[in-house]
């Protein structure tokens, strides 16, 4: 009895260190295609991994999002929620470093918190380079929504059309300012032909007497004087 006993220990010892492997066996084969991982997704995102902070049982990541690929929301950072920590690990369940560009496939978890998990596991995050692979599989299943794509268009059109409406203010500014530089400079070419003109045209007033006719007013003084005798 006492090795029969021995040996169940012996066996569940190794079944439970087995357990991972058996776990991570239980994924069906088709969850590393992209196919499937799209159909078992909430939404798709691209973003960095910006923060870590592990809970012990579970960790959560912020991802500062890129680019929604599927499904989008007016979002700009996310969490993830995986369920291994430092006190315990799950083998099926992705893994994210610092700073680390990432394409993952995600579940909803809590909305109000945005707050979600990925999608069929491991498989379900994917290097930023998938991206191209995982537009064109989002196209043949016609999930691929333009919508996106059309609104960064617009925007790009606005910028330019903005940038090109700055331009066109300032050419005219520049425009005004040459302008108003030349009148204020033809102004003052006029009004300093105008100072000139009136300098050589602006009448002596002093009264000017020449010698000769003082001689001769005196002269018919003198004779006037003498005929009245």
């Amino acid at each position: 009895m006492k090795q029969l006993n021995s040996l169940s220990i012996f066996f569940t010892l190794i079944l439970l260190l087995l357990v991972p492997n058996l776990v991570a066996a239980a994924l069906p084969a088709e969850t590393a295609e992209i196919p499937y991982q799209i159909n078992y997704s909430d939404r798709i995102v691209i973003g960095t991994v910006s923060k870590i902070i592990d809970y012990g049982k579970y960790t959560i990541f912020t991802i500062t999002v890129n680019e929604w690929l599927y499904n989008p929301l007016p979002a700009k950072n996310i969490k993830v929620r995986t369920e291994t920590g430092a006190n315990f690990w799950t083998e099926d369940e992705a893994e994210f470093t610092l700073n680390e560009s990432v394409l993952i496939m995600l579940k909803d978890a809590d909305l109000n918190k945005q707050l979600f998990s990925v999608a069929t596991g491991f498989p379900g995050k994917h290097p930023a380079s998938d991206r191209d692979a995982v537009i064109k599989e989002l196209k043949t299943q016609g999930k691929w929504s333009e919508e996106n794509q059309t609104g960064n268009k617009i925007n790009e059109a606005e910028v330019v059309d903005n940038t090109g409406a700055l331009n066109k203010q300032e050419g005219n500014q520049i425009v005004n300012e040459t302008n108003y530089t030349g009148v204020a400079e033809n102004t003052g070419t006029v009004d300093k032909q105008e100072e000139n003109s009136n300098s050589t045209q602006k009448p002596n007033t002093t009264p000017f007497i020449s010698p000769v006719w003082v001689l001769a007013a005196l002269m018919g003084a003198v004779t006037y004087v003498k005929r009245k005798k």
